[in-house]
């Protein structure tokens, strides 16, 4: 079983990190204003807005936050500003983070290989959600859920999404955005696929891009590794419902001799009301009802 944080109460300390690309205003601004209508007290880095490149600021730099949010004992959370470009940087360095206790770490997009080395390299439960300077600063995201999934006070979690293909399943619970999770095939930091319940999403990329990237993990073994698929929402990737159930009609064909359930329109990440979800839990996946079914354990004790 993978390492559990303790839930997040009110009050918290929350420290937000820079993986990846430069923050602007106002998303800076209405993200702290989101994470405080929360109740938590975020702490941020220091220059925030200066970065200038297409990297927030340098991998040792952000190395350097994360062990600081490691160690303060006032820092109960470690949540990603936002993605873009840049987290797999980090991939080479994150040996060197000492964790003498787990805390929830929530991340998505280009910080999924953060939350993957987390996961697979250090036991821990982490967490795929929106981020601060992200969808919380758009107002992309279930609040209550949110405080749901990080407090403990809600479970089992519970998820609908579309029937692509119907089963049942069980499994721990993995993945998160396709475009990084692609990335790294044929690399030492695939995160671990038997018995795994993989998430795959993202947004922004038409369907022939979505079509060749989920072809390649089609023919590296991928879904024969799985017990089960979940497809997010990819919103933006579809000029209209026909081109959207053209594509899914073409994966339906591929997938459905697997014997594996495939659920699609999952509300995570880069959705339009994102919902947490905790990665390294255990998850059951059935299709028994109108729409298909994940529920999984709560990722935190209490």
């Amino acid at each position: 079983m993978y390492n559990r944080p303790d839930p997040l109460l009110p009050g918290a300390g929350v420290g937000i990190f820079l993986p990846a690309s430069p923050v602007k205003e106002p998303y800076r601004s209405r993200g702290l204003q989101a994470l405080r209508a929360m109740g938590l007290c975020p702490r941020e880095v220091d220059g925030v807005l200066s970065g200038n490149d297409f990297l927030a600021r340098p991998p040792q730099r952000t190395l350097a936050d994360l062990q600081g949010f490691f160690t303060d004992p006032e820092i109960k959370a470690v949540w990603a500003g936002r993605g873009g470009y840049g987290s797999n940087y980090l991939l080479p360095l994150l040996d060197q983070l000492v964790i003498a206790e787990p805390k929830i770490v929530v991340a998505s997009s280009d910080a999924s290989y953060l939350l993957w080395q987390l996961l697979e390299r250090r036991q821990m439960v982490v967490f795929y959600g929106p981020m601060v300077y992200g969808g919380l600063a758009k107002g992309e995201y279930d609040r209550g859920q949110i405080l749901a999934a990080l407090s403990g006070n809600q479970p089992p979690l519970r998820f609908s999404g579309s029937i692509l293909c119907p089963g049942h399943a069980r499994g721990l619970i993995g993945g998160g955005c396709l475009t990084n999770f692609v990335s790294l095939l044929g690399t030492p930091h695939l995160p671990i696929l038997k018995n795994r319940i993989l998430l795959l999403e993202d947004v922004n990329e038409r369907p022939y891009r979505l079509d060749r990237m989920l072809w390649q993990c089609e023919q590296a073994g991928v879904f024969r590794r799985i017990r089960a698929l979940l497809l997010g929402e990819f919103p933006n990737c579809f000029k209209d419902a026909g081109e959207k159930e053209m594509f899914y009609g073409r994966w339906r064909e591929k997938l459905k001799g697997l014997g594996i359930p495939v659920l699609f329109d999952m509300p995570f990440g880069h959705a339009r009301s994102a919902q947490m979800l905790p990665l390294g839990v255990k998850a059951e996946i059935d299709t028994e009802e109108h729409s298909g079914m994940l529920h999984c354990e709560i990722g935190v004790k209490w």
